[in-house]
């Protein structure tokens, strides 16, 4: 993954509470900055309010690669993109990068799996055509 491939990113603030007793950013935190950064990928793609509660999918599967430590005080930014779109589900790909001098270095990379839900019926469902053509449309993917 290389984030110039990416089309999204959202700024994170590293706060106190997300360190651990190694005083790096704790592992679990990277699922907050993953959970941040696909709201406002999702907000802004379909121009939704940020704090609105109307989800149409749950998280199946998240992989995470831990490349670099991150530390108080730390520029971090994360990059999302979805890089394949199935009939229910979707995979969302972020790097997570530090700002290092005058470099950006890869603290960690992932992919999660969203498949689009029916929380009536409490089953997975299609994904509608109009998502798709918007996502497609904007990450310039062939569906």
């Amino acid at each position: 993954m290389n984030s110039e491939d990416f089309k999204h990113r959202t700024k994170i603030k590293v706060r106190f509470s997300d360190l651990d007793a190694m005083r790096h950013v704790n592992n679990a935190k990277y699922l907050t900055f993953l959970e941040e950064a696909r709201i406002d990928y999702f907000s802004s793609l379909f121009d939704r309010k940020k704090d609105s509660l109307d989800f149409e999918a749950v998280i199946a599967r998240i992989e995470i690669d831990y490349l670099f430590p991150i530390y108080l005080g730390d520029e971090v930014e994360v990059f999302t993109r979805i890089s394949k779109i199935g009939n229910k589900s979707v995979d969302v790909e972020h790097i997570v990068a530090v700002k290092k001098e005058d470099k950006i270095v890869k603290a960690a990379e992932s992919v999660t799996k969203l498949v689009y839900y029916d929380y009536k019926t409490g089953k997975t469902k299609a994904i509608p055509e109009a998502a798709k053509k918007t996502i497609s449309l904007f990450e310039g993917l062939t569906i």
